[in-house]
């Protein structure tokens, strides 16, 4: 099919060959012309085509990377925004977080000083009976040292009576 136009392009150059001299006078500016004008219509039917899809292709191709890196661009925005906004609700959380602490903090710490503050007066109540019940056996075993004392060295002389009513008083 090329070489048909090929052929095309050719036959005009063979046929408007012309033997002028240069002392003709006559010139060939005309079949020239209608040379070119040949030569140029087989050329832009041959070429056009090709040429007119290239840049077409080409074009496409630009506008279809644009529209990608435009799509990546708009993806790379939208998780730019999804981080910011899991920055900003993560710093909340942690504001969060450490309110509670110190709250939980001041409530445990309440607790450990209530606590505390009890065992504090169970170790008093309990400090203050066993110094009461050593006072007791200490009175205790003085009265029955003095009592033995008294009995054994007969330094009082009691009666039976006697000894009951000093009892009875104590007990009433």
């Amino acid at each position: 099919m090329k070489l048909k136009y090929f052929m095309l392009l050719l036959l005009p150059a063979v046929l408007l060959a012309s033997g002028a001299t240069e002392g003709d006078g006559k010139t060939d500016i005309v079949p020239r012309v209608i040379n070119f004008a040949i030569f140029a219509s087989i050329l832009y039917y041959l070429i056009a085509k090709p040429i007119k899809e290239y840049f077409t292709g080409r074009t496409n191709e630009i506008a279809d990377r644009l529209t990608s890196i435009q799509d990546k661009l708009k993806e790379s925005k939208d998780e730019r925004e999804q981080a910011l906004q899991s920055v900003k609700d993560a710093d909340e959380t942690a504001v969060d977080i450490i309110e509670t602490a110190k709250k939980e903090a001041d409530i445990l710490s309440e607790k450990v000083a209530q606590n505390l503050k009890k065992d504090l007066e169970n170790l008093q109540k309990s400090h203050d009976d066993r110094i009461s019940v050593e006072e007791k056996k200490m009175s205790r075993g003085v009265v029955q040292d003095v009592i033995e004392e008294m009995f054994d060295g007969g330094k009082i002389d009691l009666k039976n009576d006697d000894f009951l009513n000093i009892i009875k008083k104590k007990v009433a």
